[in-house]
């Protein structure tokens, strides 16, 4: 994906804008340097009055964002988020040089917003943006590829400083929708009808119930037996595989994945439940081994052995 994850330009998001403060985007010229900073203004400014567009909004950092479609009450992407967004990526003449439809049947990309290598003007618009919101970014060169221009996934050459286009939806932050997809049909497929969702995301299904057995509770060391699996059944980790020696952590310490602290909390000591966890409560975008891929849902059969 070189037009939007360019490794020479790899830097986070916050350093960038620290840099668009002190130095122009500039391009050396002999012993000149020219501030393509309002040559882009002007030029985005023409483009808008030329395209009748009224309801631009120019943003500090030089880019203009166009709002097409908002759902403000939806969740907004904030920093750290893990975004994934459909788009559109064009020249000012409506040049085509890269889009998801162009590649994996449209597939959304994801990244990390503010700390990742994706362009600093796309970044700066997905903040601007809610789940379900669609608009068009527009990208002073300073934002997008500067001075060393890029290739389009199509080929199409995108020239030194130069201005660009950017037509993007947000489809899901932090795979939200995308895992409850696979758990959904993971419990329709698997025939379990006893999976209570809780509001997080994760799903609970009790198996042995123990309404007299100590309640596990923040603060409490916990000691368990587990299976963990990936959704299609492989196991990545279990205590059958260590002499089924119980695992022991304080629940609540933030020692293991979310989604352990908050499923393991519904649980008493006796009871058995499967934990079906989405990505944010596990690893998200990391890969904590080369099993676990990264944004997995898991899955974890669990029993709670002791309460201290």
């Amino acid at each position: 994906m070189k037009f939007l994850f360019d490794a020479s330009r790899f830097r986070l998001l916050f350093a960038l804008l620290a840099a668009l403060s002190l130095l122009s985007t500039a391009c050396s010229k002999g012993d000149e340097f020219v501030d393509y900073r309002p040559i882009d203004d002007g030029i985005i400014q023409k483009y808008l009055a030329d395209k009748a567009i009224t309801t631009a909004q120019k943003q500090p950092s030089g880019l203009y964002f166009v709002p097409t479609t908002t759902n403000a009450t939806a969740k907004q992407v904030i920093m750290g988020s893990n975004v994934s967004i459909r788009y559109t990526a064009t020249l000012l003449d409506g040049t085509v040089f890269d889009a998801t439809s162009l590649r994996n049947n449209n597939a959304p990309v994801s990244f990390v917003v503010g700390k990742s290598n994706v362009l600093t003007g796309l970044q700066l618009g997905v903040l601007l943006m809610h789940l379900g919101d669609k608009a068009t970014l527009l990208l002073p060169s300073g934002l997008a590829y500067g001075a060393s221009g890029t290739t389009g996934q199509n080929g199409t050459v995108v020239p030194a400083n130069t201005v660009v286009r950017f037509d993007v939806e947000v489809v899901d932050i932090d795979f939200a929708l995308t895992d409850d997809a696979i758990i959904t049909q993971y419990l329709t497929t698997s025939s379990i009808t006893t999976a209570q969702k809780q509001t997080s995301g994760l799903y609970y299904v009790p198996v042995t119930s123990n309404p007299s057995g100590t309640q596990a509770v923040a603060g409490k060391t916990i000691s368990v037996l587990y299976t963990g699996r990936l959704m299609d059944g492989t196991v990545f980790d279990a205590t059958s595989l260590r002499n089924n020696t119980p695992f022991n952590f304080l629940l609540g310490s933030g020692s293991v994945i979310k989604g352990w602290d908050e499923g393991v909390a519904l649980m008493r000591k006796g009871e058995k439940a499967i934990l079906i966890i989405p990505s944010a409560l596990a690893y998200g975008p990391s890969s904590p081994s080369t099993t676990i891929p990264a944004n997995s849902v898991l899955r974890f059969e669990i029993e709670v052995v002791d309460v201290k």
